[in-house]
Parts: C-alpha cells; structure tokens; sequence
C-alpha cells in the first residue's frame, strides 16, 4: 500500500472493490430516484454521495505521502465536497449543492490528472 513515485495510490483488492460497489449502488440510486421521483431515494443519493466522496478523499489522504501533491489537494477537494453535500441536505441552499458539485468533480479531475500523469512517465 502506500503511495508511488508518481503520486497514484495502490489501494487493496477489497478497497478498490468497496469503492466501486459504493458508486454502483450510488448510480443505482440515482436512476431509481430519476425515474421514480421518489423523495426519499433523493435524500438516500445525496448522503450516499457525500459518504462516497469523503470517504474516497479519506482513502486518499491517508495513503498519500504528507508532501504537496495534486492526489493531497484532490483528496482535501472530495472531503470538502462530501462535508458540503452534508450541509446541503440540511439547509438545501443551492450555492453548498454548487460548491459541492465543483469540488468533487475538481477532486476526480486532478486525482484522474495523477495517474494520467504518472502513466506518461
């Protein structure tokens, strides 16, 4: 485990393996709340997605070495994000659902940009 040189983590089996089974149930989610309209099924994606990205962050985090690197500040964009997504249940204000989208989409965008990266070494 442990962060590479090239700042990509090598997460185990079972992690990559909850990781993607939390976004499949996720989009699961997301489609049975588009069709149905479902207002429940709503509030069960959007926490849903706050848990993904923190967590995702989290795993992130820890397993990054502590120096600067674009997969820190991508970790730091999904935890802040997925804290926001929380405050946007609650208070429903459309500038935290913004601020939320912008942030775990810039997470994914620069851990994506990581690994891209250290491919292309």
């Amino acid at each position: 485990m442990g962060s590479d040189m090239n700042g990509t983590i090598d997460l185990p089996e079972s992690t990559r393996k909850l990781i993607v089974y939390g976004v499949l149930f996720y989009f699961s989610l997301f489609l049975y709340a588009t069709v149905t309209g479902d207002e429940l099924a709503v509030y069960a994606r959007e926490f849903v997605f706050g848990v993904i990205a923190v967590g995702i962050g989290v795993i992130l985090f820890r397993e990054a070495e502590m120096e600067l690197s674009v997969v820190v500040v991508a970790a730091v964009c999904l935890i802040a994000g997925g804290l926001l997504q929380f405050a946007y249940l609650f208070s429903r204000l459309q500038e935290l659902n913004l601020a939320t989208t912008l942030l775990v989409f810039t997470g994914i965008a620069l851990y994506i940009y990581a690994v891209w990266r250290g491919q292309q070494r």
